[in-house]
């Protein structure tokens, strides 16, 4: 039974996924790689959420949490969560250093998660 109730969140998750990589990527639009990012991104999935796609990768976890029944993927699962927080803090001081107003305006009307 785990197993079905397992497609609704890894279909759910990697949608988001797609979804995010298209806000980031727009057609025809050529972008560098970088750990420091050149615009704030507000449209798409980042009007609902700061970190969309940290809710997509953890919504897929759930979806093979679900799969494997596993508890041993559970505490993997719960340990990721734990270094999606941190990488979360880290990455928006970063944003508020280099976006100043606009960061802290976009932050104040959308959520961290969801």
């Amino acid at each position: 039974m785990l197993n079905r109730a397992a497609v609704a969140p890894l279909v759910l998750g990697s949608a988001g996924l797609l979804w995010c990589a298209r806000s980031h990527y727009p057609p025809g639009e050529t972008v560098e790689v970088s750990l420091m990012p050149e615009r704030l991104i507000a449209s798409g999935p980042y009007k609902y959420s700061r970190n969309p796609m940290y809710v997509s990768e953890g919504t897929v976890w759930l979806g093979w949490t679900l799969y494997y029944g596993n508890p041993a993927v559970f505490a993997a699962g719960f340990a990721l969560a734990g270094a999606m927080r941190y990488a979360v803090s880290r990455e928006e001081r970063t944003l508020a250093h280099q976006f100043g107003t606009s960061w802290s305006r976009y932050a104040e009307r959308v959520p961290r998660w969801v």
